[in-house]
Order: structure tokens, then sequence, then C-alpha cells
């Protein structure tokens, strides 16, 4: 089961999605709705724009400088492709492929589970 490495990390997980609900943000809202840093937001929006998966206007009004930032279609298309894999993997699809290190499927580790 392969994850798209790129959409994987938490905060680049947070803009994808914060766009696929609203598409076009403006720096400041997309900051408030990601919960992120000015500095976290900027790198990580600097390594989707590379890879294609958002897109970056700067332009000035009032003679500040406006950032905003839109879900390209490449971006859309990989963050619903991520999400299938997610889904895949909890609906149990690829059962009996490989099992993660420290998950027991029956057996000892099951009855010594203490909640």
């Amino acid at each position: 089961m392969a994850f798209d490495t790129l959409i994987v990390n938490a905060g680049r997980m947070k803009i994808l999605t914060a766009l696929a609900v609203e598409n076009r943000q403006e720096f400041v809202h997309l900051r408030k709705s990601t919960s992120l840093t000015d500095g976290n937001l900027s790198a990580h929006a600097r390594r989707l724009h590379a890879a294609g998966l958002i897109e970056i206007e700067k332009t000035f009004r009032h003679g500040k400088p406006v950032t905003t930032f839109a879900l390209s279609d490449e971006g859309r298309q990989r963050l619903t492709e991520h999400a299938r894999a997610v889904m895949r993997a909890v609906d149990g699809e690829g059962r009996g492929e490989q099992t993660p290190v420290g998950v027991s499927v029956g057996g000892a580790m099951d009855e010594d589970w203490i909640d």
C-alpha cells in the first residue's frame, strides 16, 4: 500500500485539505485555518507548488503584498488518490500481504492487551 510521501506530511495535508474545501485562500486566512506558523506555511507551500499541487499568486492590494493559494487540478487528483489509499488501508484491503511490525493478528498479544 503506497501513500503519497509528499502529502502524508501533516502540515502539507492541512494545506491541501483546507484548499480542497475552499479552493482560493489568502495567506492570512490559510494560516489561520491550518494553524501553521508563517514559516511552516511558506515552506510547505513552496514544496507543494514545486510539485505542481498548488498554485501561488502574488499581487499587491493597496500597496501591500497579498499571496493567494489555490489547489491545482493535479493537487486535487493526488489528494483524492491519497485519501483512497488511506481508506483502502482502513478497510483492510491488501490483508495478508504484510502485517506491520508490532501488530498481532490473533494470538498472545491480543490477550495481553491492557487498556
